[in-house]
């Protein structure tokens, strides 16, 4: 029982000891007057050119070789 005890009594500890970095991390954004980059929302690149096509032509790629699957296993019964 002994030994549990000072399991749960580390475990607690180590969630402590987190709270408080993510407390002193934000004392410190606001200290310095830094930007916190997880709290502004991101915006999706747009995909334009040859990559729009790249993955135009994957997209393709992975039906055909499903279909394919398919067809094979299909023909093993």
């Amino acid at each position: 029982m002994k030994f549990k005890k000072i399991e749960n009594n580390k475990h607690e500890e180590k969630i402590i000891k987190k709270a408080n970095l993510e407390e002193s991390f934000d004392d410190f954004i606001k200290d310095e007057g830094l930007l916190d980059y997880n709290k502004i929302p991101l915006n999706k690149a747009e995909i334009k050119g040859w990559v729009k096509w790249a993955f135009w032509f994957l997209r393709i790629y992975i039906l055909i070789m499903v279909i394919l699957v398919i067809i094979g296993f299909s023909k093993i019964h």
